[in-house]
């Protein structure tokens, strides 16, 4: 028996809640055949066909259902239909004309609300919204959609306490957790600006509590940890955000951070090619890696890397002064100090710039250039900070003032430039002179200077100037000086020459470890007639001379807390000393001693480049690598010069 009208219309309705809509349509359809004006039959297929994207036909069955009855539900989901369309503005259009027959609908506030967001008009939506809460408090949604407004203004703290109220009627809610983990991701960022880093943690942990799947706040903890200083979690943090989002490039970058700090240099490389694999351009990355590749001994594959992001980035003041580094490194000096001025050019305050512009032209022998930047020394955060009562000495009168001077860097550094103690009393100043505790047995002699241990009491004086700022005040270098002369040690007798070696520098230090070599690679020299050969070395290395057999008197130098005028006695008592860069060649210049320097192929600014003597030291004589790392060929040069000249 066929159904009528009012039947055919509730067999539609409950094909369509069980989800049947092609059988919901036809039972709508037959029912308005036998009734074109049934409003509900027309409202009820007007939101089906809009369900399923028939968009035209749906708002024209809707807009006659309204036209028929224009009731609440009606004109609200017309406007529901018309959203679907994206016509956003007709369809907030139909949620006020809703409104105006029920102006506290709470459905109907919260869908205009929705709709306000989309539009971007977030402030009106917020009091739409506000006013949906006031009357349906225990409706998730509305909650949830109240925060979005917030959030999008902004108002986060506010937008949070939206979030977690949603959470609390609906602990499943995953859109209110996922917005919740975004809100208290903005309240970390806000507090990591400040920066309160603590703060920033708590927030950054609840966010991915709530959203343990938001790779972005597992990145963010990984963030809050290192700048706390706890690597082992910000690792976890970053694998985490990683395995979550494997293209996740600011995670891989950090991950080489803290990898590179762990001393894992191999997975740090990796991490930064991953990042950089990611995202090409990424210029921290490649930053990061050129960086890494550089301090692990890569040096071709970091210029490369450094050139490559230098094209991308040319105003990139740290790659500029880093490649520079490397072409100093290279002995390309004209090069280098050209990418130091490009770097000081983009960052004018780049102080390891100017630095290093500094020792490339005192590399060059250009001191009227290196001088003042060699003062960019006193800026770096290594440098020992001193405070005085008195002034910087800058060129004012001396006479009858007295001057503060203080060793800041090595011993030979100080053994170096106390030659310019002379010229500052020349000038009538009484001198104060500030060293090394062990220094002060073999200086403490100079006549009309004071001398001091480092770490003693303070003393008044009217202008104090570190030791190395000295050369820059005089347009002289003057002769090397003690200021006693050394009585050498009896170190035996015998026709054969004695010759002083020293072949390494601290361990400790890296540019100590570039400039040394093994007593073993020295051997070559034993096997020469007329010569007994005397370590001079202190520390661990001295102890290599067990090794080796033949005319080696290892003798016992100044311990490690003691004096030096133990050593500079037996260097008194040599005919030569054959030295790498350490304190003993400053020394043995100093007392005249004939000096044979060991040089790596980029050595220290002082010995500048391509000359075998030296301006600071007449009786030096130096031995340069010609390729980087070639200890062999030197000795051999100096076992032929001794072969030779003796």
């Amino acid at each position: 028996m066929p159904l009528n009208a009012a039947e055919s219309l509730q067999a539609g309705l409950a094909e369509h809640r069980a989800g049947n809509l092609a059988a919901a349509a036809l039972h709508y359809c037959k029912t308005l055949e036998s009734a074109p004006s049934n409003a509900d039959a027309l409202h009820l297929l007007g939101l089906l066909l809009s369900e399923q994207g028939e968009h035209g036909r749906a708002m024209a069955l809707l807009s006659r259902a309204v036209e028929l009855s224009p009731n609440l539900v009606y004109v609200a989901n017309l406007g529901l239909a018309l959203r679907r369309a994206g016509d956003l503005q007709g369809a907030i259009a139909a949620y006020r004309e809703a409104l105006k027959l029920n102006p506290s609908h709470s459905g109907t506030l919260g869908k205009l609300g929705c709709a306000l967001i989309e539009a971007g008009e977030h402030t009106e939506a917020e009091s739409v919204l506000l006013l949906a809460v006031m009357g349906d408090q225990r409706n998730p949604e509305l909650c949830n959609a109240l925060g979005h407004a917030r959030a999008s203004q902004q108002r986060f703290a506010e937008a949070r306490l939206d979030f977690e109220r949603a959470l609390a009627l609906d602990p499943g809610y995953e859109e209110a957790a996922a917005n919740l983990a975004q809100a208290l991701l903005h309240l970390g960022h806000a507090e990591a600006m400040k920066p309160d880093w603590d703060a920033a943690r708590a927030y950054y942990e609840a966010a991915s509590r709530h959203a343990a799947s938001l790779a972005a706040a597992w990145y963010h903890r990984g963030l809050a940890a290192t700048a706390l200083q706890h690597p082992d979690e910000a690792r976890d943090c970053y694998q985490r955000a990683i395995s979550l989002d494997f293209n996740y490039a600011e995670a891989h970058n950090n991950l080489g951070h803290l990898l590179q700090a762990a001393g894992d240099t191999k997975a740090a490389i990796r991490a930064y090619e991953l990042a950089l694999a990611i995202r090409p351009g990424y210029v921290d990355a490649q930053y990061n890696l050129a960086i890494t590749l550089q301090n692990s001994g890569r040096v071709s594959d970091a210029e490369q890397q450094y050139e490559n992001l230098l094209i991308r980035e040319a105003g990139h003041a740290d790659a500029r002064n880093n490649l520079g580094g490397i072409r100093l490194g290279q002995n390309r000096v004209v090069e280098a100090i050209a990418e130091f001025e490009l770097a000081l050019q983009n960052k004018p305050t780049h102080i390891d710039a100017r630095w290093n512009l500094g020792l490339a032209h005192l590399g060059l022998g250009d001191f009227a250039r290196g001088w003042p930047l060699y003062e960019t020394r006193l800026e770096q955060p290594t440098f020992p900070r001193r405070d005085f009562d008195c002034p910087r000495w800058t060129g004012q009168p001396l006479t009858g003032r007295t001057l503060y001077v203080w060793a800041e860097q090595g011993l030979g550094d100080t053994i170096q430039f106390v030659r310019y103690l002379p010229l500052l009393t020349g000038a009538g100043a009484r001198v104060i002179l500030e060293v090394q505790p062990r220094l002060t047995p073999l200086l403490e002699r100079f006549p009309g200077i004071v001398v001091r241990a480092r770490g003693s009491e303070p003393v008044r004086a009217d202008f104090h100037i570190p030791l190395l700022s000295l050369p820059g005040c005089f347009d002289v270098i003057p002769p090397p000086w003690f200021p006693v002369e050394i009585a050498p040690a009896d170190l035996g007798g015998g026709n054969r020459k004695k010759v002083g070696l020293c072949w390494a520098g601290h361990p400790d230090h890296t540019k100590g470890r570039h400039r040394s070599i093994s007593l073993k690679q020295l051997a070559p020299l034993a096997e020469l007639p007329g010569f007994e050969f005397f370590s001079l070395q202190r520390g661990p290395q001295a102890s290599e001379t067990g090794t080796l057999t033949g005319s080696w008197r290892p003798l016992q130098v100044e311990t490690e807390d003691g004096g030096i005028a133990e050593l500079a006695s037996i260097v008194a008592g040599l005919d030569l000393i054959i030295t790498v860069d350490t304190m003993v060649a400053h020394m043995a210049g100093t007392a005249g001693k004939p000096v044979w320097t060991l040089l790596p192929f980029a050595a220290d600014w002082r010995w500048m480049l391509d000359r075998e003597d030296s301006p600071w030291y007449p009786s030096i004589r130096l031995f340069r690598q010609t390729t980087p790392g070639d200890w062999a060929f030197v000795v051999e040069r100096v076992r032929d010069r001794l072969a030779t000249h003796g």
